[in-house]
């Protein structure tokens, strides 16, 4: 009996384009052979004016990072109000719970949840990156803008997909193919 998984291969076409160049009537291009924005990503460490550009994966990490820091905001008042509230004091007139005080604590705990938050949020991010086989070009990080399309396992569709985008003036186009288990 054999004991090898299944694989599936995907193809991943990377095209490497100048940052002058206009990525719209590309994208058109694209479109009208019926590959979706879903399965299209430009990498560019310019900011651009594509609605493809970086595509967050779900919720964009500044709100994760508000996130955060409103739970961390709590999480003060709780530690702060909470502390004097199971531990009574008698203060001969003055306040049990003093503001000053809970709003020092609050905002040291939103700090410290918040970056812990953006921190193990930017982990997960990476390592998700890192699984799906697709590494990021060095000439993206110098300036080039990458144009990344998934296309599964169409051999066919991934080979016109890459004379479309050596057509459309891309300086190198790559097919990466991703080994996945079934």
């Amino acid at each position: 009996m054999d004991n090898t998984t299944d694989m599936a291969e995907q193809h991943v076409i990377l095209g490497l384009f100048d940052p002058k160049t206009s990525l719209s009537p590309v994208l058109d291009q694209l479109r009208s052979q019926g590959i979706p924005d879903a399965l299209m990503e430009v990498l560019s460490p310019l900011p651009l004016e594509t609605p493809l550009l970086n595509k967050p994966g779900g919720i964009p990490l500044h709100r994760i990072t508000i996130m955060g820091g409103v739970v961390g905001i709590g999480v003060g008042i709780f530690f702060a109000a909470g502390t004097a509230w199971l531990y009574p004091l008698v203060t001969g007139g003055k306040p049990i719970v003093s503001i000053p005080v809970v709003g020092i604590i609050s905002y040291e705990t939103m700090m410290l949840v918040a970056i812990v938050v953006t921190f193990l949020a930017m982990a997960v991010k990476i390592g998700f990156k890192q699984q799906s086989g697709i590494r990021q070009d060095p000439r993206i990080d110098e300036g080039a803008v990458g144009l990344s399309i998934q296309v599964g396992d169409d051999t066919a569709k991934a080979e016109s997909v890459s004379r479309l985008l050596q057509e459309a003036g891309a300086s190198e186009v790559e097919i990466r193919t991703i080994a996945d288990h079934v």
